[in-house]
């Protein structure tokens, strides 16, 4: 019954949220009607280009997956990365769904719990690295470039601990865990005494120990391969991104793409919504329209990239999950 009445309490949740993304955009001057008529000229070849982007970058990502699971193909890989992601951008905290989903597909393919228990800690913390380190880059980027906008001092503090979070999780992928085990010890005792249970024992820290051991080798054998996937990835985003708005004629610098397309990958690790929807489009506008984009060009640009990086994941992974299971009977 809990367990009922807090599912039932994320989903309200989530529908609040995103009703008060959509009142926050009008707030900004951004028009709905305008955006839709501005997305409704798009004809029938942009969104086709646009597709074979956003599908390259998949297959780019793959690198990522095969590189964190060795003996995974790329296309096995593409199949996990699609029917976790159609999981995760329907339910409310669906990532959980989803890696449970996958642990099936991995575990019918011949690998072990604990293989697959290494490849989620390493590619998700390599997604994760990279989400911590790019907001220093973007906002370095900014200032060179001299892009006006307020709040930079704001921006650039809350970068810099982005990027001390990025360093800690990386020592601790290389087998230096000590010091983000210390700070996930402190968290752990001052939750427990915030529940006012001192001797409270939650496990954290030996839960991250334990997820954290033995991938230190896997790391520093495939760093490289990581590394590129992960660049690769993230240059591919950026230009879908940068394409979406070329689609609707809207022009902005490229300093103001890159501050954007970091803001979206930023906000999809607050995935109180499935995917992040409505706060993830919400933050993103925001900032865009802080670094001087117009509001409702802003607001259609970001549609466009998100009907391809959110919304066409679902039934795309739906897709790739029934084939899966198709193949699973055959066999």
């Amino acid at each position: 019954m809990a367990s009922k009445a807090r599912r039932v309490a994320l989903l309200t949740g989530a529908v609040g949220l995103v009703a008060w993304a959509a009142v926050h955009l009008g707030e900004l001057g951004a028009s709905w009607s305008q955006a839709w008529r501005m997305i409704a000229h798009l004809g029938w070849r942009w969104p086709l280009f646009l597709g074979v982007v956003w599908l390259l970058g998949l297959v780019v990502h793959t690198r990522v997956l095969t590189a964190s699971l060795p003996g995974l193909s790329h296309r096995r890989a593409l199949t996990l990365n699609l029917s976790g992601s159609a999981v995760a951008n329907v339910l409310p905290l669906g990532g959980v769904a989803g890696t449970a989903l996958n642990l099936g597909m991995v575990r019918g393919w011949g690998h072990t719990g604990l293989e697959f228990a290494r490849f989620v800690v390493v590619s998700k913390a390599w997604d994760l690295i990279a989400k911590l380190f790019m907001p220093l880059i973007a906002v370095g980027v900014l200032l060179v470039a001299a892009t006006p906008g307020g709040h930079v001092l704001v921006w650039l503090l809350c970068a810099l601990v982005c990027f001390a979070a990025g360093v800690l999780v990386t020592l601790a992928l290389l087998g230096r865990a000590a010091p983000l085990l210390r700070l996930v010890a402190w968290s752990e005792r001052a939750f427990s005494r915030l529940r006012r249970r001192d001797d409270l024992d939650l496990g954290w820290t030996a839960a991250a120990a334990a997820l954290l051991d033995g991938t230190d080798s896997l790391v520093r054998r495939r760093w490289t391969e990581l590394s590129w996937g992960m660049a690769g990835y993230w240059a591919l985003q950026g230009a879908l991104l940068w394409l979406s708005f070329r689609a609707i004629h809207v022009y902005l610098p490229w300093p103001v793409i890159l501050a954007g397309l970091v803001a979206e990958r930023l906000l999809t690790l607050a995935a109180i919504t499935p995917g992040g929807a409505g706060l993830v489009e919400a933050g993103t506008i925001a900032v865009l329209i802080a670094l001087g984009a117009d509001p409702t060009g802003a607001l259609a640009g970001v549609l466009v990239y998100r009907a391809f990086v959110f919304v066409a994941e679902i039934p795309v992974g739906g897709l790739a999950t029934a084939l899966w299971l198709l193949r699973r009977r055959t066999a």
